[in-house]
């Protein structure tokens, strides 16, 4: 085994020398590296180019090449895969692939091993592996936490993606014809189970990895082709601590919206396009009481929490050209309603659905949801026209509203998301700011003094305003224990929430004491 081991370990050194060698000399003229890191080593890594004289960055992808005996072996390999299996994209995961591929190579043996070496068998699998239950030419980008989205505008033109410390930078990917990009597109679409064709241009649909794609299908509805968008979903997601360290929200904020959420009060969040909304909401969901039971109702599933009792449902679009089967928001927040929660939780609310929620927060049941909207006004307007339909007297049982957007560093030029108000519903045009962000200080300004929340939620436990104000400096506290600790994982996060519902002042005694 060790002998095995150190092999290779070997060829792991062999072909980070390659990708080294091969990957210096491709770099454009004019370019400089000023970050690189693994994405899948030692087959693939990503660069950060910056053009001083242009200002500019590009995200180059330093991918091991396959050489022409390595081009002959995969294709001769890709034929014995495909024969071998129904459809390639039904390949069941990673692990089952890579299982089928390691039998195939045993049974072909004298073929390939007596005539390849090592190195050359281990990038011939990595480009089968991508290319076959990967995501093909895009597929080192999706291997990157730092991406939250990756984007195609048509054939000749390099792939955009949303870099987390870089905003919006092209790659130096392309699909080089019409027929490669609607090869993809048309396989990955396949693969979720979908159809897409010229009579059906336009899907938007969950890939392996909960991934969210929209497509735009040849050139039935964009004169520039097939073009296509996706939304990363991050398998770790961010929490309130990870939101605090990025600037988004205060720990005073994510103390206050934490004692809410334990009084099952209701939120909005309000953004645009990208802003952040679902991150938001995540993160607030994460300090729900673990005894609560919470019910998620989605478009696309996106709303990733630590939560035992949690069950989600993801909508259903019909059948044929009739719509037949077609299980929409406004049906499961229906049949949610009926399993009791105490939270109902929903990715999107855009149409009638969003009655039947307010009729549930009316009914005592916490709600939580994300809209489009620029501010808490317009998003007040959008609720009470058509086809929400809210009424006035409805609109104060959604109790808080989190205004996100992006907003442009002054020192850096780049972009970051912070929450700009944080209010409280009073009425349909009545509102009180508990939080707002001033960006001269990039500093959030509290108004809890004269919380509206805070007086209801005094009045409803028997508390003054005092005791509350004190039980916010409490998870203050705790939520700096955590920062200064780097307790950032999502499980980790929920599990002290749980240990301050359960056993506060024994919580607060071991982290006074420093023996958590």
């Amino acid at each position: 085994m060790k002998d095995r081991s150190k092999k290779s370990q070997e060829i792991e050194t062999f072909l980070e020398r390659q990708i080294i060698d091969e990957g210096q000399s491709q770099i454009p003229f004019g370019y400089e590296i000023v970050k690189k890191y693994p994405l899948q080593p030692p087959f693939s890594y990503a660069n950060i180019l910056y053009n001083k004289e242009k200002s500019t960055y590009l995200y180059f992808v330093d991918e091991l090449r396959l050489n022409r005996e390595d081009t002959t072996i995969f294709q001769t390999l890709y034929k014995l895969i495909e024969e071998s299996l129904e459809s390639p994209s039904k390949s069941d995961g990673s692990q089952n692939f890579e299982d089928h591929l390691n039998k195939i190579l045993k049974d072909n043996e004298k073929m390939f091993l007596n005539h390849s070496s090592m190195s050359s068998m281990e990038k011939v699998k990595y480009y089968l592996k991508r290319d076959i239950v990967g995501f093909g030419l895009i597929d080192p980008i999706m291997h990157d936490v730092n991406i939250e989205d990756v984007s195609c505008s048509g054939t000749d033109k390099p792939i955009f993606i949303w870099h987390r410390n870089y905003d919006s930078i092209p790659t130096n990917i392309q699909y080089a014809s019409n027929e490669q990009l609607n090869s993809f597109v048309s396989r990955i679409v396949f693969r979720a189970g979908k159809h897409i064709s010229t009579a059906f241009p336009i899907s938007d649909l969950a890939l392996q990895g909960n991934h969210r794609i929209s497509v735009l299908y040849q050139k039935e509805v964009t004169p520039k082709g097939t073009s296509f968008t996706i939304r990363k979903f991050r398998e770790d997601p961010y929490t309130v601590i990870d939101l605090i360290k990025f600037g988004t929200i205060s720990i005073s904020i994510a103390a206050y919206l934490w004692m809410l959420v334990e009084a099952k009060q209701s939120f909005i969040i309000i953004g645009s396009t990208g802003s952040g909304k679902t991150t938001i909401l995540n993160a607030i969901t994460g300090l729900v009481h673990p005894d609560y039971k919470i019910f998620s109702v989605e478009d696309v599933a996106e709303i990733n929490i630590n939560h035992e009792n949690w069950f989600t449902l993801v909508s259903r679009s019909g059948f044929g050209l009739s719509g037949e089967g077609e299980i929409g928001m406004y049906d499961l927040i229906k049949a949610g309603v009926r399993h009791r929660p105490d939270y109902i939780v929903v990715g999107e609310i855009r149409g009638s659905e969003a009655y039947v929620m307010f009729q549930a927060m009316a009914t005592g049941h916490g709600g939580l949801c994300t809209m489009h909207a620029d501010g808490l006004e317009s998003a007040i307007k959008r609720l009470q026209q058509k086809p929400m339909d809210i009424p006035p007297a409805y609109i104060s049982l959604m109790n808080c509203a989190v205004v996100i957007k992006r907003v442009k560093e002054s020192s850096t030029g780049q972009s970051s998301r912070r929450a700009i108000a944080v209010s409280e519903i009073i009425s349909s045009s009545n509102s009180h700011a508990a939080f707002s962000w001033n960006p001269k200080t990039d500093n959030f300004d509290d108004n809890l003094k004269d919380s509206n929340l805070f007086k209801k939620m005094a009045d409803a436990s028997g508390r003054d305003l005092n005791e509350l104000l004190e039980e916010h400096e409490k998870r203050i506290m705790i939520l700096k224990w955590m920062l200064e600790n780097d307790i950032r994982n999502y499980r980790k996060v929920a599990e002290v929430v749980g240990k301050y519902y359960r056993d506060p002042e024994s919580l607060l005694q071991k982290i006074e004491l420093g023996n958590v």
